[in-house]
Parts: structure tokens; C-alpha cells; sequence
């Protein structure tokens, strides 16, 4: 957008390339972007900056498993979900997809399963590539299952603004009324176009959630704050 083209422009002018800190701006922008689209009000010491989603899923994963733990996903999935658990030596679990008449849906029974033995699921909603923005019963029986085995939520919601007229998207962290152990991942790299500029953000409601993801950025020196 020009918008984004003219500040870029305007500090790329600025004869200081030194360390910098996130603006105030960007904090209100986030808060008032999420209320506005999404119905969503959320505060300040919630967000957590960080430089993408994909480092923001590996993150989760170390910060809520330990090596020889188990991580649910939810294939066909964007393939860094893959390398998130495997590259980082936990076991992957998959939930595949149900496809039934041209439709993908979530295979609850088989997810029941699979949460026995895990400690994370790596959600993608709405889900790349198959496009599913997923409904409120769809929801509601995600968040029971997710309570009754201690499960942690990492909820990428990146493509959370592209989706068809007539659909809505419900961030999973508010259908449960911030009640339960989600992390959500936003991002304007989609919406915008500008995923070089590393972009992204967590908004995670629960400090005992939020603070062991902080830590994984600041063991590697990457700003989350």
C-alpha cells in the first residue's frame, strides 16, 4: 500500500541506522486493529513483538516441550510447522485433515487421540493452504478437547484478514474468553504484503503462558518486547 511505501521511504531518510525500540504507535495500532477487525480487546502487556511467526512457532515449541515431547499438527500444513518438531527433537503427532466432499474438516475423534499423548497443537486458523476458516462449533469442541488433556494452543492467525465475503474469523483466544492456554500469532506480512520487514506479534492473555515464550527470545538475544 502507499502508505506503507511512504514510511518506509521516510525512514529509510532518517541518518541514523542504530539499535531502535517498537513506537507506542505500533502497541496502539496492534490494539486498535484487533478491536476494530476482530472484535478483539486486548491490552497492551499481552504483546509480545517478535521477527516472524515461523521463529515464533519454534519458540513455542521449545518454551512448552522438552526433547522427546509431543507436538500435535494438523496436515496438509504449511511445512515449517513440520521442521518446528522434528528439527528440534520432538516427536510429531499428526491430526491429518478430513476431506469429504471438497471440504477439509478437523477429525475430532482422532485429535482425542492424539492429545493424550501431547503437550502442544500447532493450529493454523484459518488454515494455509486449505483455506478453512474454522466455525464456532468447530471451536468450542477444539477448546474442550484442549482442557481436558492440558493442551497449549499456538494459534497462527496470520492469515486472519483474507478471507472470503461472507465468512468471519473467530481469534480462538477470544471465542474462549482468554480463559485458556493459547498463544496468538498475528503478523501484517500477509494483509499487507511486507513480509521482509520481519514482522509479528503474540498476544498471549496468560502471564504463566507468555513468560516461558519471552524467555526462549531472550536466551537468543531477539527482542520481544
Amino acid at each position: 500500500p502507499p502508505a506503507v511505501t511512504q514510511a518506509l521511504a521516510q525512514r529509510a531518510a532518517h541518518p541514523i541506522y542504530g539499535y531502535t525500540l517498537f513506537p507506542d504507535s505500533l502497541y496502539d495500532s496492534l490494539i486498535d486493529w484487533m478491536q476494530r477487525r476482530h472484535g478483539w480487546c486486548i491490552q497492551r502487556d499481552w504483546i509480545v513483538m517478535c521477527p516472524g511467526v515461523v521463529p515464533s512457532i519454534n519458540a513455542a515449541v521449545m518454551a512448552f516441550t522438552q526433547p522427546g515431547e509431543s507436538v500435535i499438527i494438523q496436515p496438509p500444513v504449511y511445512f515449517p510447522f513440520f521442521s518446528a518438531v522434528t528439527q528440534t527433537g520432538r516427536k510429531l503427532i499428526q491430526n491429518p485433515l478430513h476431506l469429504e466432499n471438497g471440504r477439509y474438516t478437523i477429525d475430532f475423534d482422532h485429535l482425542v487421540q492424539c492429545a493424550k499423548n501431547a503437550q502442544l497443537l500447532l493450529l493454523c486458523s484459518p488454515h494455509n493452504p486449505v483455506g478453512r476458516v474454522w466455525q464456532p462449533a468447530e471451536l468450542e469442541r477444539l477448546l474442550q478437547i484442549a482442557e481436558q488433556h492440558d493442551l497449549t494452543i499456538f494459534s497462527d492467525e496470520i492469515h486472519a484478514d483474507l478471507i472470503y465475503p461472507g465468512n468471519r474469523h473467530h481469534t480462538l483466544a477470544a471465542f474462549s474468553g482468554n480463559s485458556a492456554k493459547i498463544i496468538t500469532a498475528v503478523a501484517p506480512s500477509k494483509t499487507f504484503n511486507i513480509p521482509g520487514l520481519n514482522l509479528s506479534a503474540l498476544i498471549i492473555p496468560d502471564k504463566s503462558i507468555r513468560t516461558p515464550i519471552t524467555q526462549v527470545f531472550n536466551n537468543f538475544h531477539t527482542s520481544a518486547s
